[in-house]
């Protein structure tokens, strides 16, 4: 009996750690890439049309565009570094900001891995690098 009782013992207890496991959030690892800028009019964009979704914004490329399944995400981009001798420490403040991905850079036109606003790009760099080495990750 004492033998049963180790046992469910021991069943329950690797329940509950399983359980409580599961209900731990995973941590989003950080992608890299470059981020470059777009500029106004945001209208109409590939996931929300004509409705205005403010200005800190972005566009995915294909890297993490998923046949518009980016679109709504919120992304944390920071700024890393310069590109070109041009603007070699483009970074600025923070060099962070949070986007929401509201449309789609298409290959062929699309510089950059995110393609962020310009508002949303001048808040982490100088718009004069025209292109940034950034880190970013779903938030």
């Amino acid at each position: 009996m004492a033998i049963i009782r180790l046992c469910f013992s021991l069943v329950l207890t690797a329940m509950l750690l399983i359980l409580s496991l599961s209900s731990i959030s995973p941590i989003s690892a950080q992608d890299s890439g470059t981020a470059t800028y777009y500029t106004p009019p945001y209208t109409p964009s590939a996931c929300y049309g004509f409705e205005d979704d403010g200005v800190m914004i972005a566009a995915a490329s294909d890297v993490f565009w998923n046949d518009g399944g980016a679109c709504g995400q919120m992304y944390e981009v920071s700024c890393l570094s310069g590109t070109n001798e041009g603007t070699p420490e483009p970074c600025l403040g923070s060099g962070s900001v949070v986007v929401k991905i509201v449309d789609h850079c298409p290959p062929g036109s699309c510089r950059g891995t995110i393609d962020l606003s310009q508002q949303a790009f001048q808040s982490i760099a100088d718009t004069d690098a025209g292109v940034i080495n950034i880190s970013y990750q779903l938030v």
